[in-house]
């Protein structure tokens, strides 16, 4: 029965900007201010974003040479580092008191969740397939397994920690209500597949082989995705102490507005890439 869910609504175009925003940020902030902002730290010059990777202009032959490993490592692990500070922030918000702005509120909770992710995809599903940021952090490691296992129980225990800590602070019991936890679990999902796939209709990484084409790599990461929205609407715990009126989305201009400006700079200004990937090695 969901006759309960009439009187919760859930505005779905506001939901659906909250989600769009709350996606290009955790990815902006992976790719431009954990990845490039760390090649910016190793003195080397960006030439180009987009919404999956970053091209930098450099030797790494010769960086290697100069510096080591270190440098590499700290450009691999740079976009997860960012998650992970980002993401913390926002799961502090929401246990501000004062914060009170339902909008707001989902805003926080979907970037967390996002956040989160994107951090288990990177530290666990990659690691244990041996491709991703966190198999570039380890080359040429000594006691490589034991690297990698640490790496690995790590993600787990903050996957589980933000999976746990991000229910627990604001989503309520949903008993009754089942309509309307899969509109705010389902939604952000497809919104955010939706607006990754649409950036990389002209990306340049979208016509390479399987093995390092972008948009099959963003393919894999919507699996988890889907994952986290299937476990949380098939496991009833755990849940907040707040009441379903904590769901509640009324329509707001202001984020129809400012979804509307983020997609169209996140589709088609992002997702071509900013600055130019000629001569980018990847794409031969």
């Amino acid at each position: 029965m969901f006759t309960n869910d009439k009187q919760n609504n859930v505005h779905i175009p506001t939901l659906i900007a909250i989600s769009l925003v709350a996606w290009a940020l955790v990815n902006i902030l992976h790719e431009i201010v954990g990845h490039g902002g760390a090649s910016m730290m190793m003195g080397v010059p960006l030439k180009a974003v987009s919404t999956t990777t970053i091209s930098m202009d450099v030797d790494w032959d010769q960086l290697v040479a100069e510096h080591g490993l270190n440098p590499i490592r700290l450009f691999a692990a740079g976009g997860t580092i960012a998650n992970l500070i980002t993401g913390t922030l926002a799961l502090l918000a929401l246990q501000w008191k004062r914060l009170t702005n339902s909008a707001m509120r989902y805003f926080l909770w979907l970037f967390a969740t996002f956040s989160m992710i994107i951090i288990a995809m990177n530290m666990v599903s990659n690691s244990l397939l041996g491709f991703g940021d966190w198999t570039e952090f380890l080359t040429g490691l000594e006691r490589r397994n034991i690297w990698k296992t640490a790496i690995i129980g790590t993600g787990l225990i903050l996957m589980v920690a933000g999976y746990v800590f991000s229910l627990r602070l604001w989503m309520p019991p949903m008993r009754g209500h089942r309509l309307t936890l899969l509109e705010i679990t389902a939604m952000p999902v497809v919104t955010m597949i939706a607006v990754q796939t649409l950036s990389l209709v002209k990306s340049p990484f979208a016509s390479l082989p399987p093995e390092q084409n972008h948009l099959l790599a963003s393919v894999f990461a919507y699996i988890h995705f889907v994952l986290w929205a299937v476990a949380v609407n098939l496991i009833p715990y755990p849940r907040s102490k707040n009441t379903i009126e904590a769901v509640q989305l009324s329509r707001s201009n202001t984020w129809l507005a400012l979804g509307l400006v983020v997609f169209v700079f996140f589709v088609f200004v992002l997702g071509p890439g900013i600055g130019s990937f000629t001569g980018d090695p990847r794409l031969g």
